[in-house]
């Protein structure tokens, strides 16, 4: 009796103990927490990735890698299914890369979100939706380095067409006649070389040409600027004309009318004065005296008192 009760306890106690060894490796390996499942689709290899590695959102930890295959419907897609806290901020515009931990080359899934879809990603689509993985950047890097080579190699092979034995001496003769072709271009410089100071010379003449047509032109300008200055000064003196024209019309008009006739009939007094006058000298020639005593009365005449008949003359 005594033995059962102590098998009893012994066995309470080993369970107790194994439960309180599952519980603390619980905790310690962080089991205790809530995840949700995500599958990533990958077309790129994800070489070094491999279970239980270590995934990131934004650098910060949030789950792990679970389990790596291939698409049963697409051999070339591979399947990644990961494991992540529920708090993780998963939406509909998350992608995921690979990342390389130091010099191990041990890779691990690096979730990002570039805000295009910004829609969480509820626990029912979470099996449904696939995430995608974009290109690293050592993948990228090494697709770039594999480009390189290849345009190197076809540089390569062109280089090797273009340095062939046939292009050599082709090249060797285009340098000589390059050569020759230098040297009598030397010659003729040198020939040219009197003329070409005499282009120097008539550079210079044409240059002080120049100036002085220059010079002509702004005398020319001042010309015409004056000229166009005593242009205004004739419209002026023609229209100063026109106003002496007409105020000479006008005076015109004025002595045809009230000049001209006092100037007749003064003319006119003149002609009778001046026959007057001229009676006037011819009796004073004929009687000077008559200046002093007067004038002599005529004589009188047949039939008048005191006329005298001329005698007969005697035979």
């Amino acid at each position: 009796m005594e033995n059962r009760a102590y098998a009893f306890a012994a066995g309470v106690f080993t369970l107790m103990l194994g439960a309180g060894l599952v519980f603390l490796a619980m905790w310690m390996t962080g089991e205790t927490e809530e995840r949700e499942l995500f599958v990533l689709e990958s077309r790129y290899p994800v070489t070094g990735l491999n279970p239980q590695a270590a995934v990131r959102f934004r650098g910060v930890d949030a789950g792990k890698v679970e389990a790596i295959g291939f698409d049963p419907k697409n051999p070339r897609v591979i399947l990644v299914k990961i494991s992540v806290r529920t708090d993780t901020p998963i939406t509909r515009g998350t992608y995921a890369q690979l990342g390389t931990q130091g010099v191990t080359g041990l890779a691990y899934v690096s979730l990002d979100d570039d805000g295009s879809q910004p829609e969480r990603i509820t626990t029912a689509e979470a099996q449904a939706v696939r995430i995608p993985m974009r290109q690293s950047f050592i993948d990228e890097l090494s697709g770039a380095g594999r480009d390189l080579v290849s345009e190197f190699k076809q540089v390569a092979a062109r280089l090797n067409t273009l340095l062939s034995a046939e292009n050599q001496e082709q090249l060797v003769r285009t340098l000589a006649s390059l050569e020759a072709a230098s040297a009598r271009v030397t010659a003729l410089a040198r020939e040219l070389g009197p003329g070409a100071k005499g282009v120097v010379a008539l550079t210079d003449d044409a240059r002080a040409l120049l100036k002085r047509a220059g010079e002509m032109m702004n005398g020319i300008e001042s010309l015409a600027t004056e000229l166009k200055g005593l242009t205004h000064s004739f419209e002026r003196v023609a229209v100063s004309a026109e106003n002496v024209g007409a105020a000479t019309d006008t005076v015109a008009r004025s002595a045809i009318s009230n000049t001209l006739p006092r100037i007749n009939r003064l003319l006119d007094q003149l002609s009778r004065t001046s026959q007057r006058l001229d009676r006037l000298l011819a009796d004073l020639d004929e009687q000077p005296s008559s200046l002093v005593f007067g004038r002599q009365p005529p004589e009188p005449g047949p039939g008048e008192p005191g006329f005298t008949a001329p005698k007969a003359a005697r035979p």
